[in-house]
């Protein structure tokens, strides 16, 4: 069975374990993957963790990777609108 995937959405990988997550991207909100990953981190872990630095092309080994996909191609495809390796930290001043 084909897997359907929205329009436009966001895809995030966790580079470790391999979960991965789709956030359909409604026509009204921005294509900017920083601010695609900031709310998706926000949504996600809530205060207790948060980006560190934007998401950035060419980032060798990194935690998460991210990618906004605009014509509800699969999450392996080679055609995306921006994408790019990030790392959260914590918002805890004990880290």
């Amino acid at each position: 069975m084909e897997v359907k995937y929205p329009d436009q959405y966001l895809h995030v990988r966790d580079e470790r374990s391999g979960q991965e997550w789709v956030v359909p991207i409604t026509a009204r909100q921005k294509l900017d993957l920083a601010t695609r990953v900031r709310e998706w981190v926000k949504a996600e872990f809530g205060g207790e963790l948060r980006l560190n630095g934007d998401p950035a092309i060419g980032l060798g080994a990194c935690e998460y990777y991210a990618r906004i996909i605009t014509d509800g191609r699969p999450p392996d495809s080679v055609v995306v609108w921006d994408s790019g390796g990030f790392y959260l930290r914590s918002t805890s001043a004990w880290m």
